[in-house]
């Protein structure tokens, strides 16, 4: 059974986690609340088998079956939203809550400290225009982007960055950085664009090795780019 991670508070909204496979997934219920996604069961059945299951978890009133979505099936109802508080959510979970849960396995909710004297005043202002002289560079270069922590999949990145599978395979073969079988030329992987494994398929009663093509969070800021200059969206 997993564990339910301690309720984040985003605007006066509740948004509950369990670690799954040792990741984050979140309470679909509560992300469609936050998102302004009235019908939370039709949100979460148009997204795909991976991104979504259901989970019995712990919780103060006994265990407890929740549907829970994967990071990805998150970032797909984000770009669904229609509600200003989208774009503000996804920049929370992608820059405070995904990074410390990571990292420590948990996420505590900042701690504000009034400064005692007008010093300590100027030290915190400080604080802050340099801390936003850094974030705000990173949060423009990924804004259509999940998070970069892993190398994904094609689908993912295109359903992230707002277009279809298709349609992101076409580009990257018209380009020239995708082979006709989908995987990146020699260049391309030596730029750290891409990544390969080999998946274990059974074809007509015989397995075989297929080559799946991983985009690095680095391949996510050049194909972002890639589309930006080609004028391609969903």
């Amino acid at each position: 059974m997993n564990e339910l991670q301690r309720a984040f508070e985003y605007q006066g909204s509740q948004i509950r986690t369990v670690i799954k496979d040792g990741e984050p997934w979140f309470v679909a219920k509560d992300v469609c609340d936050v998102l302004g996604l009235g019908n939370s069961r039709e949100a979460v059945s148009k997204l795909d088998s991976e991104e979504k299951g259901a989970e019995k978890v712990d919780t103060l009133g006994g265990p407890q079956e929740m549907t829970v979505i994967a990071e990805s099936g998150l970032y797909t109802l984000i770009i669904r939203s229609n509600m200003p508080e989208a774009k503000p959510f996804r920049k929370w979970v992608t820059y405070e809550v995904l990074p410390s849960i990571r990292k420590t396995g948990s996420y505590a909710q900042p701690q504000y400290k009034l400064p005692a004297t007008f010093s300590e005043c100027l030290r915190m202002l400080a604080d802050k225009v340099e801390e936003n002289q850094i974030l705000t560079p990173k949060a423009q270069q990924f804004d259509n982007f999940m998070t970069g922590r892993h190398s994904q999949p094609v689908g993912v990145v295109a359903k992230a960055l707002g277009t279809g599978r298709t349609k992101l395979f076409s580009l990257l073969r018209d380009q020239k950085i995708l082979m006709r079988n989908n995987t990146p030329y020699q260049n391309y992987m030596e730029r750290g664009y891409f990544e390969v494994i080999e998946r274990t398929v059974v074809m007509g009663g015989e397995t075989i090795n297929k080559p799946q093509t991983l985009v690095t969070a680095k391949g996510v800021d050049y194909i972002g780019k890639l589309m930006a200059r080609c004028e391609i969206d969903g």
